[in-house]
């Protein structure tokens, strides 16, 4: 197993994404002071687990984090990630069959740490046992820093027993036998508190038992009462269903006998009609055949004592005439007495439709107010089942208040009893030893924050020196290349013009503004380089004549300085720009031009708009000067860079070192300022947890207080609630009778005001059967008179007839006797249908009265038997709605049982039941539930103390077997190193020898104490030794126990400083032979350690606060160096 790779990010310095490759068996990593070479090594301590910020250089875990710099923003998150090879699945557990073990963790601002495994999230102690019995950790054997060879030898022994434990593997049996110890402690404490649980379940079971066997009576008493309840209510329903069955039927009979009875009726009244209009008709017939008989029989008597009795015929006549007057009387008087009675009838018709009328008015409100007493009872039945459920709801609610104000009395009971407990624990030994520690604590901490201010001071100062020495160097750096370009353009410059210029030229003579240096090229071009001369053979030869002349103000001439200006620059005109020189061009003369800044040339009838030269000589002489007046500034700001670098550089040398006195100064006191602090905190830590709780509890008890409080109000309120409920359904109850009374008194009266109308409506209906009668014999007396009258007219004329002469032949008798007896026959056969019909008339009459008092029977009984069935159906909805209360369907009861049941036998079991109930007294429901759910608990808590002795027992099996194997492996470990450390101390020091001793016979408590004596001398303890004896002891030691359990890889922090050049050698001697096995990354600032890698990892702060990696391959240079 190996370490391939190692990825930072963010890291302390860090900052961007780094890999180091570790490809070599030997890596050394340099580089100078400060640059971040140490943060390698706490970036692998980080990943492996460690959690303490002061083993990581800093105050907090945030502290790894990129704080920024002066370029740099701080970051909020750090990574770091270790990539191994295990090719011979060297790692236990599930990632020991992958060959590329990936470790990766990170943190957050604000604290928060994560751990992977090949890419999978999982915990610190995951990463722990990753690496248990290795040799790895984040403070084991592997990993030596600066200060880890003297601790390691100065160590006592306990401590360097860890060391040995590393390398034995001993320590995975020691994390699981403090692991096997915590759970032995956690069980017996689980015991404790099962016991203390136990016995207060037992005392609340007892009490619960009591209260299940009331509740189990009240249930079973409750549930014989709603049997028989159901049964009673199932046996009067049962009943009433049969009376309904037969009120149904007897109603349906009375109505179809009523409906049979009408049609009777109905036919009677047709059959009435008829029969008066035959017997009217008879009557008449009868009339009309007694007036054919009379005149038949006066014709008669006429021919046949025409002769013999005309006299007495006329006195017949005469008498005839007489009584049919008296007739005619008689029937006028018996039509005035029929229209008398006729317009009586009338009137009491009208009369009785008027009455009538106010029956069936009074029916109709009778209904009506039926009507709304049935729905008011119907509203009264709501209301009392809604209160009746709201008073079932609230006896709920009240049982189950009752039960949580018990269980919130159990656990305050519970709350004080562990409250106590805790005040028992705070005022015990534990707040004694914390008040101990506290005082030296206190003086450790001020000691070791004046050493800390003191150091972050020279930590500053350092810094700030650092800083200032860099921005020194790295102006001094840019200074340099600034004057080595300026030294390179000068250069350029020189030879450019050197080309151009031989001697002393008009430019070396010519000052210009550097605006119009470019134009005053353009004018004069190449004659700049030519040398003013005063002959004219000096002129043949393209030298310059310049004598002196005036400038002319606005002119080119008037620009420029020095003695040589050639003459016709005063005629060329300076002009801002082309638009004025195009405005001027007609009015120059000739020889004169116009000039801009820019190069544009204008004369009076030419113009040139080209550029200049793109560097003329005027503007590459004022480049020159420029650059000469840089050169110089550039050169002074180095000789002053210098001086302040030398300076800066002797100022970092001083803080450097005192913040090196410092920094070992801290540390000794973190050291022991730590290990107090650490054994106070776990006191404080115990002590607050305690603390923490008593709080919690005293919180819980307030609350439940209030809780109980709340509890016992609502208690008293639903109590307050179930009383004023039933004192309503009471109320509702009372108020349903009358409501009840009312409706039978309306559906009376209804009945009452339907047998008036209908009387009422018979009483007209005869009424309108006589006035017809009288209206038939008013006809039938007027046809009547009208024939008596007829009959006295023609008796009359007869009688003047007879008074006239006779007649002297009489007619024959024989044909009028023969008419005479028919006729009489007729009247006979008309006589007895007259009979027959006033008979069957009389008939009819008997039986309508004798229907009409059916019909009336018929109607009392049809009322009687609605009322009493809408009695039935308000009875029947009631007994539905108790069979829903009761939670009771009519047929899962048995129909045999309904019908043979003794209802009144039933009455009294009920009310034998309630008294039971009653004498029960206030009832807990919830017992039964609580009861068996703390039966279950009490047998759930049984097994779990039987359970947790047979894990202690277990537990203390394995222990000793811990116990026994970790002896075995530590003393097996123990003989080994001690061989290999008394073969390598002489290695090491070129002679003498060491060993191991043990502190106590006991393998598990024993310590390990090292004996060295180096070669001339004859030091019995460590502590007598010098710091490079005690680094080469510590050194062979930690090979020693490579040697026995080789780790994967071994870090070593400049554990060579203290070492000569002849020890150092040594120690590359044993590294290089120990590399074969094991791979080695260390820090060094030797050259010898530097040579014997095989590969170089340098760390550079080019920029401030920033770290980057130079990697180097030795073997790989030195093939290229041999190759060229």
């Amino acid at each position: 197993m190996r370490l391939k790779l190692i990825k930072l990010a963010g890291f302390k310095s860090f900052v961007e994404p780094t890999r180091i490759e570790l490809s070599a068996d030997m890596t050394a990593v340099v580089g100078p002071n400060g640059c971040g070479k140490s943060n390698v090594i706490d970036a692998v301590r980080w990943v492996l687990g460690e959690s303490s910020a002061r083993h990581l250089r800093g105050e907090n875990m945030t502290d790894v984090i990129f704080n920024g710099s002066i370029n740099r923003s701080p970051h909020g998150r750090a990574s770091v990630e270790l990539v191994f090879d295990n090719p011979h699945n060297r790692v236990p557990g599930e990632f020991g069959r992958f060959t590329e073990i990936s470790v990766r963790r990170e943190v957050l601002r604000d604290g928060s740490n994560y751990y992977q495994i090949n890419g999978q999230k999982c915990r610190r102690k995951d990463v722990t046992d990753l690496f248990l019995g290795t040799g790895l950790g984040p403070r084991s054997y592997a990993i030596i820093e600066q200060g880890t060879v003297s601790r390691l030898v100065e160590s006592r022994p306990a401590d360097l027993k860890l060391f040995m434990e590393e390398a034995a593997g001993v320590s995975r049996y020691k994390e699981r036998r403090r692991e096997t110890e915590q759970r032995i402690r956690h069980t017996r404490e689980n015991l404790e508190r099962l016991g203390d649980i136990r016995g207060e379940l037992g005392a609340r079971l007892d009490h619960l038992k009591s209260q299940a066997e009331t509740a189990e009576r009240y249930k079973q008493l409750k549930s014989r009462s709603r049997a028989a309840r159901a049964e009673l209510i199932g046996s009067e329903l049962w009943a009433l269903e049969t009376r309904l069955g037969e009120a149904k039927a007897e109603l349906a009979q009375a109505e179809q006998a009523l409906a049979a009875l009408d049609a009777k009726r109905t036919a009677d009244e047709g059959r009435h009609v008829t029969l008066s209009v035959a017997r009217q008709e008879a009557q008449a017939e009868q009339a009309s055949r007694q007036q054919q008989i009379f005149l038949g029989g006066q014709a008669i008597a006429r021919l046949e004592q025409q002769q013999l009795h005309q006299s007495e015929l006329g006195r017949d006549w005469q008498a005839r005439a007489q009584a049919l007057g008296e007739r005619i009387a008689t029937r006028k008087e018996q039509l005035a007495s029929q229209q008398e009675q006729l317009t009586e009838g009338v009137l009491r018709g009208e009369q009785e439709d008027a009455r009538l009328e106010q029956c069936e008015q009074l029916l109709t409100e009778q209904q009506e107010t039926r009507q709304q007493a049935s729905e008011g009872l119907e509203r009264a039945r709501q209301c009392q089942q809604q209160w009746q459920q709201q008073v079932t709801l609230l006896q709920g609610q009240l049982n189950q208040t009752r039960a949580r104000l018990g269980g919130l009395q159990e656990l305050q009971a519970k709350t004080r009893l562990a409250r106590l407990k805790l005040e028992d624990e705070r005022s015990g030994p534990l707040g004694a030893e914390a008040n101990d520690l506290q005082p030296a604590l206190d003086a450790l901490s001020g000691e070791l924050e004046l050493t800390r201010a003191a150091t972050g001071e020279l930590t500053e100062q350092l810094a700030l020196a650092v800083e200032a020495h860099e921005q020194l160097k790295q102006q001094h750096g840019q200074q340099l290349g600034l004057q080595r370009e300026l030294q390179a353009r000068q250069g350029t410059l020189d030879q450019i013009l050197g080309e151009q210029m031989e001697g002393a030229t008009l430019a070396d003579r010519l000052q210009v503004a550097p605006e119009w240096a470019s134009a005053l090229d353009k004018v004069l071009g190449r004659w700049l380089t030519a040398t003013p001369a005063d002959e004219c053979n000096l002129a043949q030869e393209g030298l310059w004549i310049g004598p002196a002349q005036p400038a002319v103000a606005g002119t080119l001439a008037a620009q420029l300085g020095g003695e040589h200006i050639p003459a016709f620059l005063n005629a060329i005109w300076l002009v801002e720009s082309r638009e004025a020189a195009f405005a001027r061009q007609h009015t120059l003369a000739a020889g004169e031009s116009l000039l801009t800044s820019a190069g544009d040339w204008f004369g009076p009838n030419w113009t040139d708009l080209g550029q200049g030269a793109a560097l003329g000589t005027m503007a590459l002489l004022g480049e020159r000067e420029r650059l000469h007046s840089e050169q110089e500034s550039v050169a002074a700001g180095l000789a002053q860079l210098a001086e302040q670098l030398v300076a800066a550089d002797a100022r970092r040398a001083q803080h450097a070192s005192a913040q090196e006195l410092s920094q070992r100064t801290l540390r000794e006191q973190e050291q022991k300022w730590q290990q107090l602090r650490e054994a106070w905190s776990l006191q404080q830590g115990q002590r607050q947890e305690r603390l923490q709780r008593l709080g919690q509890l005293g919180e819980e008890l307030i609350r439940l207080d209030q809780e109980q409080a709340e509890e016992a109000e609502r208690l008293a309120s639903a109590r307050e609630q179930l009383e004023l409920d039933e004192a309503r359904l009471a109320e509702l109850q009372e108020q349903g009778e009358p409501l009840t009374q009312g409706l039978q008194a309306a559906q009376e009266r209804v009945t009452r005001c339907e047998r008036a109308v209908e009387e009422a409506r018979l009483r007209r209906e005869q009424q309108q059967a006589a006035s017809q009668r009288l209206q038939l014999e008013l006809v039938n007396l007027r046809h009547l008179l009208t024939l008596g009258q007829e009959e006295l007219a023609r008796l009359g004329l007869d009688l003047a007839g007879l008074k006239g002469p006779a007649s002297d032949a009489g007619p024959d008798l024989g044909p009028l006797l023969a008419d005479q007896r028919s006729l009489e026959a007729l009247q006979l056969a008309c006589q007895q249908r007259l009979s027959e019909l006033e008979r069957q008339l009389s008939e009819l009459e008997q039986a309508r009265s004798a229907d009409h008092k059916q019909l009336v029977t018929l109607q009392e009984k049809l009322a009687t038997l609605r009322l009493e069935r809408e009695r039935n159906l308000t009875r029947r909805q009631g007994l539905h709605e108790q069979f829903e209360e009761l939670g009771v369907r009519l047929v899962d009861l048995d129909q045999a049982v309904l019908i043979a049941a003794d209802r009144g036998k039933l009455r009294q079991e009920i009310q034998t039941l309630e008294a039971q109930v009653e004498a029960l007294g206030a009832i807990n429901l919830a017992a039964l539930a609580e009861y068996e759910e703390a039966k279950t608990r009490a047998t759930y808590l049984e097994n779990q103390c039987q359970d947790l002795e047979q894990a202690l027992e277990t537990l203390s099996q394995a222990i000793k077997r811990i116990d026994k194997e970790t002896q075995i492996r530590f003393r097996d470990t123990f003989d080994k190193v001690n061989e290999d450390l008394k073969s390598l101390f002489p290695k090491v020091f070129g002679g003498g020898s060491a060993w191991l001793e043990l502190t106590s016979d006991d393998l598990l408590e024993a310590g390990v104490s090292i004996m060295a004596r180096p070669p001339g001398k004859k030091n019995a303890t460590i502590a007598l030794l010098s710091g490079g004896e005690k680094a080469l002891t510590a050194l062979a030691l930690v090979f020693a126990i490579f040697r026995l359990n080789p780790a994967p890889f071994c870090l070593l922090d400049e554990v060579d400083a203290p070492l000569d050049e002849v020890n150092v050698g040594r120690f590359c001697s044993l590294v290089k032979e120990m590399s074969s096995t094991v791979q080695f990354v260390y820090i060094s600032h030797n050259k010898v350690s530097m040579e014997m890698a095989e590969q170089l990892v340098g760390v550079t702060m080019q920029e401030p606060g920033v770290s980057r990696i130079v990697s180097v391959d030795i073997g790989a240079a030195v093939a290229l160096a041999e190759q060229n």
